[in-house]
């Protein structure tokens, strides 16, 4: 009977994680639908670098105290751990980076479904690349051929932004292009981002130990490339980039490190799947795009294919785990 109750218990804990990293990620997605259309407009006029420099300084400012008062030894686990800890660094840089100047580019609609749609394609080969990764199943039939719409979907946004048919409206072939190749960088390096980060969760460290030192490598690059943090003498422009640092950066990325911390990585890609649609609504109520039906397209395409894709992992996985 105790053992009964002990694996009820069990499962019951395990549930109450993963419904905490649901409602935490669902957050972030509303954070980061916010997030994504407000610096596509202050990107117009500030360089995502200066952003990029301020914004992941406050990171490190704001979670280190709190790592050290409330956990230290998380802290030293996290340290102890310097090659996980150079490559969270250096994916972290390249991801961010090339995400803010995608969106500085082209329809943050179509940067973020680019950006969070290369997660459900490379899930796979990640898990089985990055050591210690999610033990991994081979794909059914059933999941080629959602990944096959999920690249179709992922296509067809490419081609809205290189046709000139989305919000933003016609540019450069080879703006767009660009882009539209940073949003893919980006998603990428967020990928195997996520899977090193759940990885040190798993270890027992912290979020808050994880953000305080997660972002120093973005922080060195974005400052040795920027040219414009004199700008940031000007008070307006300071209180504008402090404010939208904690807001729409640092805020969203620790909520974001809480759900990837609890909730399973299938979890976390199915809530991602809704941003773009959110995204869409957002762009509207903001409008500095002009509403197009070939993204709201691409969004309502990527999203079902992307949900389908991710639940029928999850359904492998389990059946993996009973054979």
């Amino acid at each position: 009977m105790s053992s009964q109750r002990s694996a009820a218990s069990r499962r019951s804990f395990a549930g109450n994680r993963e419904g905490a990293g649901f409602v935490a990620s669902l957050a972030f997605v509303g954070l980061a639908s916010v997030r994504d259309v407000y610096l596509a407009g202050l990107f117009q006029r500030v360089s995502p670098l200066t952003v990029a420099s301020v914004a992941f300084a406050l990171c490190s400012l704001v979670f280190l105290p709190i790592a050290l008062g409330r956990d230290p030894a998380s802290l030293r686990r996290l340290l102890a751990r310097p090659r996980e800890l150079f490559w969270i660094n250096a994916t972290s840089a390249l991801a961010w980076i090339s995400f803010f100047y995608a969106l500085r580019t082209i329809e943050p609609l179509l940067v973020q479904i680019l950006f969070a749609g290369v997660g459900p394609l490379s899930v796979t080969w990640i898990d089985r690349w990055v050591p210690g990764g999610a033990a991994t199943v081979s794909l059914t039939r059933v999941e080629r051929s959602l990944q096959r719409g999920v690249l179709a979907a992922l296509g067809f946004a490419a081609v809205v932004a290189l046709s000139g048919r989305s919000g933003i409206g016609p540019q450069p072939v080879t703006t767009a292009g660009l882009g539209v190749a940073l949003a893919i960088v980006a998603g990428v390096s967020i990928s195997v981002n996520t899977t090193l980060c759940r990885r040190l969760n798993d270890a027992g460290v912290d979020p808050a130990a994880l953000m305080s030192v997660r972002f120093v490598g973005a922080v060195v690059a974005a400052a040795a490339l920027a040219r414009e943090l004199p700008a940031l003498l000007v008070p307006g422009t300071l209180a504008v980039v402090v404010g939208a640092s904690l807001g729409l950066i640092v805020l969203p990325n620790y909520v974001n490190q809480v759900g990837i911390s609890l909730a399973s990585p299938l979890t976390v890609r199915v809530v991602l799947a809704v941003g773009p649609a959110l995204t869409f609504l957002l762009q509207l109520a903001d409008g500095r795009l002009s509403s197009s039906p070939y993204s709201l397209g691409a969004a309502v395409l990527y999203g079902v294919f992307a949900i389908w894709a991710a639940l029928a992992r999850r359904r492998a996985i389990s059946r993996a785990a009973f054979a």
